[in-house]
């Protein structure tokens, strides 16, 4: 995932964002803990989506303690002591940053190149540790990139088929642990979530890959003109909403504990504010920074 799954903090109870901050401070130190702090620099909000659901499904509750936080002494965030859960999370954001990196290797940008050249020899310790902590998810996710590449390989693949690898990839990785009758549901979130970050980014990315000459399953679109630029935003709009609900859909499904209200801001309010984002660059949209209409 790429930064697109977050949550809204303009619609979140204050109560509620302490809590989400707590859960994605957690998953910080889980990655510090378990491989080092370099691993924290590959912390992102994505992630913390797979904690947040993982703990509003979990049979026991939950515990928070203030603690200080080692990047920042003067302030003090909440941490949660549900260690099982920040571990395997840590794993998989591991091992999804391991084999993101080696798919940059194949990019066509010199500088990408070489950043992911340079970064590759730390990243894989850790990797040799997060595969054997987290067999399923290495193979859920090694799975994904080889059909990702078969896909990438065919002539014109539809956007369903180059969706597809990483949003299943997801999928498993989000009923890794879960109960029986939990799994159907959790499946559905992720690999729905997964599809959708897959659309947005492939979206965002367009206008760059036509010029770099880079595999985008939209490039046959045309973006030439601002006309066709808004029709191209109401498609990928339209693809996200059929999307988006059926992610909520599978959340109603699910059987929560905790955190519902937290769930839904991301995967309603959060995704959204990311996806008109993206999609008003567009539509002629420039970003209004601190400005919010109240009606």
């Amino acid at each position: 995932m790429l930064g697109y799954v977050r949550a809204y903090k303009p619609d979140m109870k204050m109560r509620d964002y302490e809590f989400y901050r707590g859960i994605y401070c957690s998953l910080c130190r889980a990655l510090g803990r378990n491989y080092s702090p370099l691993a924290q620099l590959f912390l992102s909000y994505d992630f913390a989506l797979a904690c947040v659901i993982r703990l509003a499904c979990a049979e026991s509750g939950c515990s928070f303690s203030a603690k200080r936080c080692p990047y920042n002494p003067a302030k003090k965030c909440l941490i949660c002591g549900s260690k099982d859960i920040f571990d395997f999370c840590s794993h998989a954001v591991i091992i999804t940053v391991y084999y993101k990196i080696l798919d940059n290797l194949h990019d066509k940008g010199f500088f990408k190149k070489l950043g992911a050249a340079l970064i590759l020899p730390a990243v894989a310790l850790m990797h040799r540790k997060a595969k054997r902590l987290a067999p399923e998810a290495e193979k859920a996710v090694a799975d994904a990139m080889k059909l990702q590449a078969e896909t990438e390989a065919k002539p014109s693949p539809s956007i369903d088929e180059a969706a597809h690898p990483s949003a299943e990839a997801l999928g498993k990785i989000f009923t890794i642990g879960a109960s029986e009758s939990q799994k159907d549901s959790l499946r559905t979130i992720g690999y729905l979530t997964g599809r959708f970050v897959y659309i947005l980014d492939a979206a965002d990315d367009l206008d760059d890959d036509l010029k770099k000459g880079a595999f985008n399953p939209f490039s046959g679109c045309d973006i030439s003109s601002p006309e066709k630029q808004k029709e191209f935003a109401d498609k990928i709009r339209g693809m996200l909403n059929l999307t988006q609900n059926g992610i909520l859909e599978a959340l109603d499904s699910l059987e929560i504990k905790r955190f519902y209200d937290i769930s839904e801001n991301i995967l309603l309010d959060g995704i959204t504010a990311c996806a008109e984002k993206v999609l008003g660059k567009y539509e002629d949209k420039p970003e209004k920074k601190n400005t919010f209409v109240v009606e």
